[in-house]
């Protein structure tokens, strides 16, 4: 019951985005950015390498707890005591620590070889820890109990396996015990697809054969923490990682038709963005769109009417959080400002009028398709926000904004970024915002970005290798 908050609302005061995020309004844009897709993508879950890994790492995880439960792997008693049951917590953490670990020492093993060590979680410290051995770290079998066999702090949440294990539990690969035999309604049992995908794979066949012998070794020894030696690992373990894993690239190539087919991604909103995607990144210019561009270009491409109006939420929904965002910046980029001064940079500088932002709420009021799709947290910031239809003053608009962040702010704890007195003095009580361009934000221009660059990076993996 304590743990439920935490699995099923938003609860930004447990990231750093309390931090960034003054607004609040992560949590409104990200639900229309997850309706688009499907939770697959997010800011933590956006390579296709590392997507790879994880789906591998937990295949491995359920090799060895069958052969385990048909006697062809047998537990050491010292182990036995440890972990009497496979499927607790303590055997999944020390397995997925483990695994990515290897892969971490593997990759820097290779790295002379051309392995890409970009997105290589844990890869600082595996460096430190590569060069203080000289070449020779230790890999330790126990779950986080033991700060020795985590290459990142809170490893099991923040690492491949963390990153990735929100998409992972929508698409049914496991539930939040990490049971594999677990079915999500409606579903099949996903791992007889995954088992024929790593099958016909051969570096990935051949990485999975090599380690569930190595996991027979491990095992068995007669130590409550298992340990290996790098350079004591069977030859090939480290030259089959490189092959499977080489990078993003070499992964999307093999990958590309797998991860389609079972996240839907090029079906729908997103399929209609990764058709522009792909084209623009065919033609060397993927990189200069913005968010903005790819959405409307993807609005021209053949949609049903349910998938055109995901877009068509953010078409309509971003101007007015954009401009929201813009008089806070305004109001928090001095020490000490007058409101009078925010009110003529609004005005004269960025071309806002004081119907701007009542106008665009007013807009988004009356479109109830677009407002059900929030829910919690994000629905009560957003029709917070949209109370600002009510406020005809640029006076009132300021202080509706006022009022809105300092209830953002107090939900986290902490004390707002600015006061107003009753002059009208603005006094900012942290770091000054910085002072927008007025020319990077003209009417109607973007703020947020929906996932959009973390889509980006994922469909360039997808690519796969040039020649």
């Amino acid at each position: 019951m304590f743990l439920d908050r935490y699995l099923t609302e938003y609860d930004d005061s447990l990231s750093g985005e309390s931090y960034i995020d003054p607004m609040g309004e992560l949590v409104i844009w990200s639900s229309y950015g997850e309706q688009i897709f499907q939770k697959r993508v997010n800011s933590i879950s956006n390579d296709v390498r590392n997507y790879t890994l994880n789906l591998f790492n937990h295949y491995v995880i359920r090799s060895v707890e069958e052969a385990i439960k048909d006697q062809q792997i047998h537990l050491s008693s010292q182990l036995q005591k440890k972990c009497s049951n496979i499927r607790q917590f303590y055997f999944k953490h020390a397995c997925i620590l483990y695994l990515e670990n290897l892969f971490v020492y593997s990759m820097l093993h290779n790295e002379k070889k051309g392995a890409d060590m970009t997105g290589v979680l844990g890869s600082l410290r595996g460096r430190k820890n590569w060069t203080e051995s000289d070449g020779n770290p230790e890999l330790l079998f126990v779950d986080n109990s033991n700060p020795k066999a985590e290459l990142l702090k809170r490893q099991v949440s923040l690492g491949v396996n963390g990153r990735y294990r929100t998409p992972m539990l929508e698409m049914g690969y496991f539930d939040v015990n990490y049971d594999y035999h677990h079915r999500v309604a409606g579903e099949n049992d996903r791992w007889p697809e995954v088992k024929n995908f790593i099958e016909s794979n051969t570096p990935l066949k051949k990485l999975h054969s090599l380690l569930l012998e190595h996991f027979s070794e491990l095992l068995q020894q007669k130590k409550a923490e298992p340990v290996f030696l790098f350079q004591e690992l069977p030859e090939g373990i480290a030259k089959a990682y490189f092959n499977a894993f080489t990078s993003s690239a070499r992964v999307g190539g093999y990958a590309r038709d797998y991860w389609l087919g079972v996240t839907g991604l090029d079906s729908g909103a997103s399929g209609a963005l990764l058709t522009v995607l792909n084209e623009a990144m065919q033609n060397n210019n993927g990189n200069e769109l913005e968010a903005e561009d790819v959405v409307y270009r993807a609005l021209k491409l053949p949609l049903h009417d349910e998938e055109k109006e995901k877009l068509d939420h953010l078409i309509q929904l971003e101007p007015f959080l954009s401009d929201a965002m813009l008089l806070f910046s305004l109001m928090t980029a001095k020490k000490a400002q007058h409101k009078d001064e925010v009110i003529k940079q609004w005005q004269d500088d960025f071309k806002r009028t004081e119907s701007t932002l009542p106008r665009h709420a007013g807009t988004l009021l009356n479109n109830s398709k677009l407002i059900a799709v929030v829910q919690g947290t994000a629905k009560l910031r957003l029709n917070k926000l949209l109370q600002l239809s009510g406020a005809k003053t640029m006076d009132e608009q300021i202080q509706s904004i006022y009022e809105y962040h300092s209830s953002v702010m107090s939900g986290r704890d902490q004390l707002p970024w600015f006061d107003i007195d009753h002059s009208g003095l603005i006094k900012v009580n942290v770091r000054p915002s910085y002072l927008p361009d007025a020319k990077g934000w003209p009417p109607g221009s973007w703020y947020n970005s929906y996932y959009m660059p973390q889509f980006k990076s994922l469909v360039r993996g997808l690519q796969g290798e040039t020649e």
